[in-house]
Protein backbone atom coordinates (compact mmCIF):
# COMPACT_ATOMS: atom_id res chain seq x y z
CA UNK A 1 0.00 0.00 0.00
CA UNK A 2 2.75 2.77 0.88
CA UNK A 3 4.27 1.81 -2.24
CA UNK A 4 1.89 2.76 -4.10
CA UNK A 5 1.02 6.23 -2.33
CA UNK A 6 5.12 6.42 -3.21
CA UNK A 7 5.13 5.96 -6.86
CA UNK A 8 1.71 8.34 -7.21
CA UNK A 9 2.84 10.55 -5.02
CA UNK A 10 6.91 11.11 -4.60
CA UNK A 11 6.63 13.09 -1.92
CA UNK A 12 5.39 11.27 0.54
CA UNK A 13 8.94 8.89 0.74
CA UNK A 14 10.14 12.02 3.00
CA UNK A 15 7.03 10.67 5.88
CA UNK A 16 8.50 7.04 5.60
CA UNK A 17 12.24 7.35 5.86
CA UNK A 18 13.98 3.72 5.83
CA UNK A 19 10.96 2.47 4.01
CA UNK A 20 12.22 0.13 0.67
CA UNK A 21 9.87 -1.35 -2.13
CA UNK A 22 10.26 -5.04 -2.14
CA UNK A 23 12.17 -6.24 -3.97
CA UNK A 24 11.13 -8.97 -6.82
CA UNK A 25 12.52 -12.22 -7.13
CA UNK A 26 11.83 -15.22 -10.13
CA UNK A 27 13.45 -18.39 -10.30
CA UNK A 28 13.95 -19.74 -13.54
CA UNK A 29 14.77 -23.53 -13.53
CA UNK A 30 17.68 -24.16 -15.56
CA UNK A 31 16.89 -27.58 -18.39
CA UNK A 32 19.44 -30.33 -17.03
CA UNK A 33 17.60 -33.21 -17.39
CA UNK A 34 16.71 -32.32 -21.49
CA UNK A 35 20.25 -31.24 -22.19
CA UNK A 36 22.51 -33.14 -19.21
CA UNK A 37 25.47 -32.79 -21.39
CA UNK A 38 25.27 -29.42 -21.39
CA UNK A 39 27.18 -26.91 -19.11
CA UNK A 40 24.44 -24.11 -18.33
CA UNK A 41 26.33 -23.06 -15.47
CA UNK A 42 29.19 -22.24 -17.35
CA UNK A 43 27.12 -20.13 -20.11
CA UNK A 44 25.33 -17.71 -17.37
CA UNK A 45 28.14 -17.24 -15.27
CA UNK A 46 30.92 -16.58 -18.48
CA UNK A 47 34.65 -16.36 -18.35
CA UNK A 48 35.38 -14.63 -14.65
CA UNK A 49 31.73 -14.06 -14.18
CA UNK A 50 31.73 -11.21 -17.11
CA UNK A 51 28.71 -12.59 -18.42
CA UNK A 52 26.11 -12.69 -15.14
CA UNK A 53 28.38 -9.30 -14.54
CA UNK A 54 27.15 -7.93 -17.55
CA UNK A 55 23.90 -9.08 -17.27
CA UNK A 56 23.54 -7.44 -13.47
CA UNK A 57 24.87 -4.01 -14.68
CA UNK A 58 22.42 -3.66 -17.82
CA UNK A 59 19.32 -5.05 -16.18
CA UNK A 60 19.97 -3.81 -12.89
CA UNK A 61 18.96 -7.26 -10.96
CA UNK A 62 21.06 -9.74 -9.08
CA UNK A 63 21.55 -12.71 -10.63
CA UNK A 64 22.75 -16.08 -8.76
CA UNK A 65 22.50 -19.95 -10.33
CA UNK A 66 21.10 -21.51 -7.03
CA UNK A 67 20.07 -25.11 -6.49
CA UNK A 68 21.74 -29.03 -6.72
CA UNK A 69 24.87 -28.72 -8.63
CA UNK A 70 25.30 -25.31 -7.68
CA UNK A 71 27.94 -25.15 -5.36
CA UNK A 72 31.14 -26.73 -4.09
CA UNK A 73 31.06 -29.81 -1.81
CA UNK A 74 31.23 -28.82 1.80
CA UNK A 75 29.39 -25.63 1.15
CA UNK A 76 25.77 -25.80 1.50
CA UNK A 77 23.72 -23.19 0.09
CA UNK A 78 20.23 -22.44 0.98
CA UNK A 79 18.48 -23.84 -2.19
CA UNK A 80 20.75 -27.12 -2.43
CA UNK A 81 17.47 -29.30 -2.09
CA UNK A 82 15.46 -27.71 -5.50
CA UNK A 83 16.26 -28.01 -8.82
CA UNK A 84 18.95 -26.06 -10.67
CA UNK A 85 17.86 -22.84 -11.38
CA UNK A 86 18.74 -18.85 -11.90
CA UNK A 87 17.63 -17.02 -9.34
CA UNK A 88 17.13 -13.20 -10.10
CA UNK A 89 16.12 -9.92 -7.85
CA UNK A 90 15.16 -6.77 -9.12
CA UNK A 91 14.07 -3.29 -7.82
CA UNK A 92 10.99 -3.48 -10.35
CA UNK A 93 9.42 -5.41 -12.51
CA UNK A 94 10.53 -4.17 -16.16
CA UNK A 95 14.26 -5.16 -14.77
CA UNK A 96 12.83 -8.44 -13.63
CA UNK A 97 11.41 -8.59 -17.49
CA UNK A 98 14.77 -7.97 -18.81
CA UNK A 99 16.69 -9.95 -16.82
CA UNK A 100 14.52 -12.78 -17.91
CA UNK A 101 14.38 -12.34 -21.19
CA UNK A 102 18.23 -12.51 -21.29
CA UNK A 103 18.17 -15.34 -19.07
CA UNK A 104 15.86 -17.23 -21.20
CA UNK A 105 17.86 -16.38 -24.72
CA UNK A 106 20.82 -17.97 -22.60
CA UNK A 107 18.54 -21.35 -22.22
Amino acid sequence: LLEKAIKTNPALKALAPGFAPAKKIKRINIPIEKYPDYNFIGLIIGPRGNTQKRMEKETGCKISIRGKGSSKKGRPQPDDDQPLHVHIIAPDDDKLIKAEAMINKLL
